[in-house]
């Protein structure tokens, strides 16, 4: 089955007779958690599901979300991804089906108040028992009250639906109700153009009556198909049974099978049965092969197969592909199949259907090699031991086959790789060279990446990586990539080749390998200080972060906690690292060791525990005092790191550079250690401005502002800039080398401290959303300078406008007055300001929260000041965020803090201009919209008490909103209160009268719902 049928409803062939009485059925399904329609082949269901879509569009009740299941889909991995499909999620499949129906059940869920109905159609292909019908039982038990299922199958279901039926909350069209009454069949004889007494003996079997109207008047009842293939020529006969065979086609294996010069619309056009998708494909009801089952011989129909399965391997479509050659029994085919999904170390689909294609093969082709290497692909990450049993054996079967030799060398290459067994690693190479030389055109470039993996020195890798066969190697391998990537990032330091290639790692469609392809393009971010890109990358990196990819991909998680202990989310990086600390315990990976103490002493540093950093450093290091060169390898971090804290490391390194970007860590932490051990700022004045992005990216902060430091009192001012970036965490850095480095480093400290305001012991609340109110410690600021006009308007003005000048202030605030004047009463106000503010300031000591950069002027906002507007819109912003991400549950906290927030307009007490009746508007609007939103969400949830309040302070906001009436209504139709809801939906609609314009469609469902029906 095509993917072009997979996502869309078939576009029927021929006009289909509207049947009001089931689609009136289908039409309620938006009110109920499941519908299914369950009947034999040719019982039109999947043309009613389709005329239900296609009606639901021109007047639409809800959403619908379509997708159709193969053979396949009985595998988690294929159903769920499927369907994580059809509802817009990107994110990996989790490997639980709890998990992945939840996720799918919250994607729903963050359409609301949009009512979505997932469609299945073709469900019987999902087997009972299997773990995608459990993954469909859990998520009719998930779904919000704003979702809904739709299942069209042959009997029985794979899942029980009888309490549904019982409570009320399923609905079940099954074979009696899908057969043609006798309106209908009057109805369909005239849209063929046939008398009614011809379909007489259909037995208002659909298909029949298509199949018999086709026919013609003069069909004999049980010999329809035959009349009608009768007026087929043999040609256009054989035609069809060839695609039949294949399950459907497009134009390019319609051309593979019948020739470049079919037109496959001519051949199918104006037949029953037939359907296509809006991009070309065109699928024959099953019921034509056992009407055609006759017109080829096995011979041919196994061979019609093995042509389109290469058309569909040659197109990356390796799950259908495999699929037409098992049923084909074309086990040459599939074991060639085998090897090109598994030849570069990491199968290109799911574990899960590597067993899946397992279990179908027969005994003999299972201890073939090629069936012995899918075992061990099947078996790589669960069991490694079991894998290089099973390859051990597919090599021994495979003497003077260099395909499987080939592909089971790459898949050992990677498990010795995993335990960092060079003697291994040295054996396959050698293995692998053979084979390059017999002439094997991918062998090759894998020798030069292995070559460049078992270098000693940077020259050896730069040498390896030289090699032409690298240059001149077939198709792009995406493991290939991400080692090439891995090789010139972490070994030879080149940051702008190690994106490009790790770009192009990603983008191949062989999922299991972009976690590490995207850790790898994160650090090339970070490598040339691209510290903004990396955090824009992260949540990505997070998304990839499941249990089984970090078991073998432990550097996974060095990255992330580093990354987030950068960016001062040091919560995060503790959560994340508690969360996985078991997994990389249960590694097997030979590396895991090394990324979970590096990720540990990163926090550890970040978090102000240098102690603790260093002993855990200290643990790794081997015993004969070398550079723990395997450590780099896993992360960047782990120069600097090893290089400061562990002091026998180092000799290693000065003696042999490393190269590229990696130098810039080297110089870094060269640095660091002259001004930590010797008070020295020599070293840090020869680190060159372009290094100084690449340190604050992969130092912990702490240390960024002790580089910082040295940096100025080597002459470097520009570095300034960098402890202003860090904020307060560098002040205390500060602080501690003030009191206690040599006295130039010292006075340098207190220099900066001077300039950079100490963050005021005492903690501010200003709250702006109703009345201006200001608390200091939790008591209320009662100043007089308070209670005057202007320093309310300047605070306001302040709060409104991000780095205002002093002349955009005066022309806003004193527009009467000359410039000289206005000027005079700014700084007046300005003083009036700053002693509310901080009352206990120096005179000498700079503004904390006021500051004046020439005639620029900042209000420091965060920290030691908060104010419920800014907290407010974070929280918005925080909520967009992550229903960005499709996580409605995360985002739904956020929206009831913000509407917590909310105390009313702006300043409420503050007169203003437009500025400020300008950001009234604008809050007001976010205020009223979230709260709609989190409204909608909570009636989805079921929690109608809390969605009703948030409706009525919507529109106490603002009482023209219709989406805040919509969701008043909502809430009394789900408590069963019609007169409160009648009541509701006279307001909405008076209120959109006096305003002269008309309803939203979903006003107009609400008061159709409120409209008896009959």
């Amino acid at each position: 089955m095509s993917r072009a049928l997979r996502y869309a409803p078939p576009l029927a062939n021929r006009d289909l007779i509207v049947r009001p009485r089931l689609l009136d059925v289908l039409r309620s399904r938006f009110e109920r958690p499941l519908t299914a329609v369950v009947a034999p082949a040719g019982f039109g269901k999947t043309s009613l599901l389709g005329q239900a879509v296609s009606e639901n569009a021109l007047s639409p009740a809800g959403e619908d979300r379509w997708l159709t299941c193969q053979q396949d889909d009985t595998t988690l991995s294929v159903l769920a991804s499927g369907a994580f499909a059809a509802v817009g999620l990107s994110a990996p499949v989790p490997e639980e089906p709890r998990q992945a129906a939840a996720a799918v059940a919250e994607a729903l869920w963050s359409a609301a108040p949009r009512h979505v109905a997932l469609v299945l159609d073709d469900v019987h292909l999902v087997l009972p028992g299997s773990p995608a019908a459990d993954f469909l039982r859990h998520l009719v038990g998930e779904l919000p009250r704003n979702g809904h299922l739709v299942l069209a199958s042959r009997p029985p279901l794979p899942l029980s639906v009888s309490r549904l039926v019982a409570s009320g909350d399923a609905v079940v069209l099954r074979e009696t109700d899908l057969q043609f009454r006798e309106d209908e069949v009057a109805a369909f004889a005239e849209s063929r153009g046939v008398p009614p007494e011809l379909l007489d003996d259909v037995g208002g079997w659909p298909a029949l009556a298509e199949l018999t109207a086709t026919a013609g008047p003069f069909a004999v009842s049980g010999y329809v198909w035959e009349e009608l293939l009768t007026q087929l020529s043999p040609e256009r006969r054989h035609a069809l049974a060839l695609l039949v065979a294949v399950g459907g086609a497009d134009e390019e294996i319609a051309a593979a099978l019948l020739g470049e010069d079919v037109d496959l619309r001519s051949l199918l056009e104006g037949l029953p049965l037939v359907v296509r998708s809006p991009s070309g494909w065109w699928s024959l009801h099953g019921l034509w092969a056992a009407a055609l089952q006759h017109h080829l011989d096995s011979g041919q129909v196994a061979e019609a197969r093995r042509t389109a399965a290469a058309v569909l391997s040659g197109r990356g479509q390796y799950q259908e592909a495999m699929g037409l050659l098992l049923d084909a029994r074309a086990w040459e085919d599939v074991r060639r199949l085998v090897v090109e999904v598994c030849e570069c170390c990491t199968a290109l689909v799911p574990t899960d259907v590597l067993e899946g294609w397992l279990h179908r093969l027969p005994p003999e082709v299972r201890r073939s090699p090629e069936g012995l290497l899918l075992a061990a692909m099947a078996a790589e990450q669960a069991s490694p031991a079991a894998a290089e049993e099973f390859l051990v054996q597919a090599l021994e079967a495979a003497r003077g086959v260099p395909g499987v030799r080939y592909a089971c060398l790459n898949a050992l290459v990677h498990l010795a790789f995993w335990g960092n067994d060079r003697r291994r690693m040295e054996f396959l190479l050698e293995e692998l060279a053979e084979l390059a030389r017999e002439g094997h055109p991918g062998a090759p470039a894998f020798v030069a990446l292995l070559q460049g993996v078992l270098a000693h020195s940077v020259d050896e890798v730069r040498s390896a990586l030289a090699a032409p066969g690298l240059s001149s190697r077939p198709p792009p391998n995406p493991v290939q990539d991400w080692l090439h990537a891995h090789l010139v990032l972490l070994r030879l330091g080149d940051a702008a080749a190690g994106e490009v290639l790790a770009r192009r790692s990603l983008s191949h469609p062989a999922t299991p390998v972009h976690g590490i392809s995207r850790c790898l393009l994160l650090e090339s971010f970070r490598l040339r200080g691209r510290l903004e890109e990396a955090e824009r990358l992260l949540p990505y990196l997070l998304a990839d972060m499941q249990p089984a990819k970090v078991l073998t991909s432990p550097e996974l998680v060095a990255c992330a906690v580093s990354v987030l202990d950068v960016l001062g989310r040091h919560g995060e990086a503790g959560e994340l690292l508690g969360r996985y600390r078991p997994v990389l315990s249960a590694s097997l990976v030979a590396w895991a060791p090394l990324a979970r103490t590096l990720a540990e002493a990163f926090h550890a540093l970040a978090t102000g525990d240098e102690q603790q950093a260093a002993a855990a450093l200290r643990s790794i290091v081997p015993s004969n005092g070398g550079r723990l060169s395997g450590a780099l390898r896993t992360s960047p971090v782990a120069l600097p790191l090893l290089y400061v804290l562990v002091p026998e490391v180092r000799g290693r390194w000065d003696a042999d550079p490393p190269p590229g970007a990696l130098a810039d860590l080297h110089a870094g932490a060269r640095a660091l250690v002259e001004l930590r051990e010797r008070g020295s700022a020599t070293a840090a004045g020869a680190v060159p401005p372009s290094a100084w992005p690449v340190l604050r990216a992969l130092l912990p902060v702490p240390w960024t502002a002790q580089l910082a430091l040295g940096l100025v009192a080597a002459g470097q001012d520009g570095a300034r800039a960098i402890v202003e970036d860090l904020g307060p965490p560098a002040r205390a850095t500060l602080r501690a080398q003030a009191a206690a480095a040599p006295p130039a480093l010292a006075a340098t400290a207190r220099s900066l401290l001077r300039a950079i305001p100490a963050v005021p012991t005492a903690r501010l609340h200003l709250r702006v959303l109703g009345p201006l109110e200001l608390r200091r410690d939790g008591g209320v600021v009662t100043a007089p300078e308070l209670r005057r006009e202007r320093v309310r308007q300047l605070l306001g003005y302040l709060l409104t406008h991000d780095r205002p000048t002093r002349t955009a202030i005066t022309s806003e605030l004193w527009p009467d007055l000359d410039d000289a004047a206005a000027g005079r009463n700014l700084r007046v106000t300005l003083a009036y300001l700053q002693n509310v503010l901080e009352p206990d300031r120096g005179e000498l000591d700079p503004p904390y929260f006021l500051r004046s950069a020439g005639p620029v002027l900042h209000l420091v906002t965060g920290g030691a000041l908060e104010i419920d507007v800014l907290q407010f819109e974070r929280a918005l912003d925080e909520a967009a965020r992550l229903e960005r991400q499709g996580a409605p549950s995360a985002a739904l906290p956020a929206y009831l803090q913000a509407a917590e927030l909310w105390g009313g307009d702006l300043l409420a007490d503050v007169a203003g201009g437009t500025w400020l009746e300008w950001e009234r508007d604008r809050l007001r609007g976010r205020f009223v919209s979230s709260a709609v939103r989190a409204g909608n969400l909570l009636l989805a949830r079921g929690d109608t008490a809390t969605a009703r309040t948030l409706a009525e302070r919507a529109l106490r906001a603002d009482d023209c909103s219709e989406d805040a009436h919509q969701l008043l209504v909502a809430v009394h139709l789900a408590d069963g209160d019609l007169v409160d809801a009648h009541r509701a939906m006279r307001r909405c609609l008076q209120m959109l009268r006096e305003l002269g314009v008309p309803p939203q469609p979903r006003t107009r469902a609400l008061a159709q719902r409120l409209t008896p029906r009959g």
